[in-house]
C-alpha cells in the first residue's frame, strides 16, 4: 500500500508540473506575441521631476529604477563618455517602476534633458520594456531612433 501511496504522489507531482510548464509557456507566448507600442518620448504621458534645459534636442533617455545600483553605474558611464554629446543628443533620465512619486536622484539637476517619472507604467505596460538602464535615443519629434541596451556599445548603432 505504501508503494501505492508513493506512486500517486508521484503521479500527481508529474500532473503538477506539466501543468505549470504549460501555464509558464502559454504567459511567454501570450507576451511575445502581444503588440506593444512603439516607445515615443511623449513628455506629456510622464511627470516632470527635474526640468529640462530644452525642449527641442534628440534625447538620450535612460530607464532607472531607483534601487537599481546598475541603472545608476550605466548613466554614470553614458554621462562619463558623453554619449549623448556624441549623439547630439541631451542626457536625461526615466524614472520606472515607481507607484509613489520619487525624489530626483542626486545630480539630476545636471542632466540636459530632465528626469521624468513613467506615473502611469507606460515603459512596462505599454512598450513591454523591462530592462533598466536602458537607454532610448529619440528624436526632437519624440520618434524612436535607437535603443542601446544595458551591455551595449553606445557607439555601435542598433536596431530598435
Amino acid at each position: 500500500m505504501a508503494g501505492n501511496v508513493a506512486s500517486r504522489i508521484n503521479q500527481l507531482a508529474l500532473i503538477a508540473s506539466v501543468v505549470l510548464f504549460a501555464a509558464i509557456g502559454l504567459l511567454w507566448w501570450s507576451d511575445r506575441t502581444r503588440v506593444w507600442e512603439e516607445p515615443r518620448w511623449d513628455r506629456a504621458r510622464f511627470v516632470l521631476l527635474a526640468a529640462p534645459d530644452t525642449a527641442a534636442a534628440r534625447a538620450l533617455v535612460v530607464a532607472l529604477h531607483p534601487g537599481c545600483s546598475h541603472c545608476s553605474e550605466r548613466l554614470a558611464q553614458l554621462a562619463r563618455e558623453g554619449a549623448a554629446d556624441s549623439l547630439a543628443a541631451s542626457l536625461g533620465i526615466l524614472v520606472v517602476d515607481q507607484r509613489e512619486r520619487p525624489t530626483p536622484p542626486a545630480g539630476a539637476a545636471a542632466l540636459p534633458a530632465g528626469v521624468w517619472w513613467d506615473s502611469a507604467g507606460t515603459w512596462r505596460h505599454s512598450w513591454g520594456r523591462r530592462v533598466y538602464g536602458e537607454a532610448y535615443l529619440f528624436t526632437p519629434q519624440g520618434q524612436l531612433e535607437r535603443v542601446i541596451a544595458t551591455s551595449g556599445d553606445w557607439r555601435e548603432g542598433d536596431a530598435r
